[in-house]
């Protein structure tokens, strides 16, 4: 429904262990809209939805990355069936300073997106770090999400990311920051 919608590319992959994965991409593929990853049933209503910073250039195929490691093993241990990531910025690039740096970082489809998964979803986590303030975004975004949960709070109220906390952090309901 995403990809007819805004005119987005869907691509399919296979994860390092052979699991199904699926990606949501702008036609010029300098945003990434959803990333998902199963292990079981391919259902939102089964998959955790988790909301990080912005997306790496590189995909998750054949290569092992620490965060995404960390809330695949969260999602498991819960017994959901996959998980999809989300962004608070779409743009994609391997270092987050490079969002002050451009001009539309946030992605045109990207608040329908956070919006249409984050519904759909069993749970959403918050986990986009200190950086989330970021032109305001995290408070932007706050009335996009459905009941989200975190793993902790940094000392301005952003949602801990989570390779920053311990792995048996427990889950709490976020409240965007006032200011």
């Amino acid at each position: 429904m995403l990809a007819a919608r805004h005119g987005l590319k869907e691509r399919k992959g296979v994860s390092p262990e052979g699991l199904p994965e699926r990606y949501l991409y702008s036609p010029d593929m300098a945003y990434r809209y959803g990333f998902g990853r199963w292990w079981g049933d391919e259902d939102l209503a089964t998959t955790d939805v988790w909301v990080l910073l912005n997306p790496a250039t590189g995909d998750t195929e054949q290569r092992r990355r620490p965060t995404l490691e960390r809330c695949i093993t969260r999602s498991r241990e819960a017994g959901h069936s996959g998980l999809v990531i989300v962004n608070l910025f779409a743009h994609r690039h391997t270092d987050p300073k490079t969002l002050q740096q451009v001009a539309h970082p946030v992605g045109p489809a990207n608040d329908d997106a956070l919006r249409r998964l984050t519904a759909a979803a069993t749970r959403t986590i918050v986990a986009w770090g200190a950086a989330g303030g970021l032109y305001g975004r995290s408070r932007a975004v706050a009335p996009l999400l459905d009941r989200p949960l975190c793993l902790g709070t940094t000392r301005r109220g952003e949602p801990r990311h989570p390779l920053y906390v311990a792995a048996d952090a427990p889950l709490k309901p976020w409240v965007a920051p006032a200011s």
